[in-house]
């Protein structure tokens, strides 16, 4: 196992429904482990060095923690510069997943003009330079311009573009959709945990700030307002009017996330919106910041060491609350989906649980398996 850990997912099954889900993660605190004690400096430019999923989008949230902490705003430009750079991160693994791996989901291989695509968007470094790659991504994605895609807005025209089938994209999706159509509901509902606010302000913020330091273990299993909550694409979205006509039809979130996720890419891609990402410092010293980047909000809290003018810039108090570890809390999205669930055919669960981390979008290796006991 390597050092950014992993998922595990362990399912039990009594008279053919699934009772228990244990979600486990083995992630461990990197920023309380290594970067307190070191310098301000330090810790930014170690940030990207120790998570190599989303680098772009931890070094940013990293930066602008320390500047509030140091009880500075950031400027416009810096601000302008951050969101330019996630923008692009997200764009980049948005088209890994759409590209090359939602074609593999439905036993497809990926086509070349969809490789291309891909690999083009590894040279990315923010969202202007390279409109001739953003066009490509959008082809090969939507199988038209992003614009035209953002410009389908209810349930019969997603229904269209699903039937013409015109992009490896669209067959997925129509999957998905057909799947979740299939679904047999489970026999008790716990819900759904809310969605994250679609902004986080300063208000928010605080409240976690407040939260996370009355709980040591805060990081590993946040709640909003109490409870689990999820964050990503459909919690960024959720006031969209298709996504909200189409998780009315369905029977889960599913097909509502992996079309979130199509709208936060084709937004990127015509140039429409950018990703949130702001800092403020606190009142109880130190400052926190978020960033929202490709699978969800992203906060940092940073503290320094304001005591000894010879430490001034050292960190004392690091802590990253991930969209990982929002969207698999063990009373999470994933466990509330599952619990109550079918379970005959073993083999068809496995998958099903599969797609649902696949919606979720972890950014650690995810194992499932059954509890014997």
């Amino acid at each position: 196992m390597g050092l950014e850990g992993a998922l595990q997912i362990t399912l039990g099954v009594t008279d053919g429904r699934i009772d228990r889900a244990s979600v486990r993660s083995t992630r461990p605190d990197l920023a309380r482990k290594l970067l307190q004690g070191r310098s301000r400096t330090e810790a930014v430019m170690a940030l990207p060095r120790l998570f190599s999923v989303c680098a772009r989008s931890q070094a940013a949230a990293g930066d602008l923690a320390c500047i509030a902490a140091a009880g500075d705003l950031p400027s416009t430009t810096l601000l302008a510069r951050h969101r330019d750079a996630v923008g692009a991160e997200i764009v980049r693994e948005a088209a890994w997943r759409t590209l090359l791996d939602w074609p593999v989901w439905i036993n497809e291989a990926p086509s070349a003009a969809a490789v291309d695509a891909a690999r083009g968007s590894l040279a990315l470094t923010d969202l202007a330079p390279d409109q001739a790659g953003l066009q490509a991504i959008a082809l090969a994605a939507f199988g038209m311009p992003a614009y035209d895609w953002l410009a389908l807005d209810s349930l019969a025209d997603l229904d269209r573009w699903t039937a013409a089938g015109r992009s490896a994209a669209a067959r997925f999706i129509r999957q998905v959709c057909a799947d979740d159509a299939a679904l047999v509901a489970p026999v008790t509902v716990s819900g759904d945990p809310p969605l994250l606010p679609a902004r986080p302000d300063t208000a928010a913020m605080l409240a976690l700030a407040q939260a996370c330091d009355g709980d040591a273990e805060f990081a590993r299993h946040p709640t909003w307002q109490g409870a689990p909550a999820e964050t990503g694409a459909l919690a960024r979205w959720q006031a969209d009017p298709l996504l909200i006509a189409l998780r009315q039809r369905s029977a889960s979130r599913l097909p509502a996330r992996f079309v979130a996720r199509l709208r936060a890419l084709a937004q990127l891609l015509a140039g429409r919106a950018g990703p949130e990402a702001g800092a403020v410092t606190l009142p109880s010293g130190g400052g926190i910041a978020w960033v929202e980047n490709a699978r969800g909000l992203l906060v940092h809290q940073v503290r320094l060491d304001t005591d000894r003018a010879d430490h001034a810039d050292h960190v004392i108090h690091y802590r990253i609350v991930a969209p990982t570890e929002w969207n698999f809390h063990p009373d999470g999205p994933l466990a509330s989906a599952l619990i109550g669930a079918p379970a005959a055919n073993l083999t068809d669960v496995k998958r099903h649980t599969e797609q649902i981390v696949h919606s979720l979008d972890p950014c650690v290796a995810c194992h499932v398996e059954f509890d014997d006991a």
